[in-house]
């Protein structure tokens, strides 16, 4: 699992090498610059796109949207239901591994798309800290699946 931080992680990429290669990497970096909560890959590849591009590993984008104090609830439940947890990537094996670990935290995966996708949810990292930072409850931001009627149609 990388969780070093962002500015950190190309050190530690030329470190590691081709150690990685094949194996499953959960990547959990958020690219943030602070002030203004902005992506530091700006339109560039995402972290984990270039964890994977660096090592040859099976990539897989989860945990990146959450504070520490949430990985120590146990589980991570809010208002009666498992914390959601985002997965991006593209290897069945490496997917299947990051399923049973938010499984077995108690949290409920939700396949996001492949690692082409993990920019997306670097970018929604972004913007939930940056709500959080600013005093605004981010889940306030997205209403619960079941607060639309069955069948109806949202346009997004």
């Amino acid at each position: 699992m990388t969780t070093v931080a962002y500015g950190g992680v190309q050190d530690v990429l030329a470190q590691v090498g081709d150690a990685l290669r094949g194996r499953t990497v959960i990547d959990c970096v958020n690219g943030i610059r602070h002030p203004g909560v902005t992506l530091a890959t700006g339109n560039g590849p995402s972290v984990a796109r270039q964890v994977a591009d660096a090592t040859g590993a099976h990539v897989v984008k989860a945990f990146n949207l959450c504070p520490d104090d949430v990985w120590r609830m146990t589980p991570p439940h809010f208002d009666g239901r498992p914390l959601t947890v985002p997965i991006c990537g593209h290897d069945p094996g490496a997917l299947a591994t990051a399923r049973t670990l938010i499984t077995d935290l108690g949290c409920a995966p939700a396949d996001a798309g492949g690692l082409d996708r993990s920019g997306l949810l670097e970018a929604t990292a972004a913007f939930v800290i940056g709500l959080h930072i600013s005093g605004v409850d981010p889940r306030s931001a997205l209403p619960r699946a079941d607060a639309f009627s069955a069948g109806e149609t949202v346009e997004i």
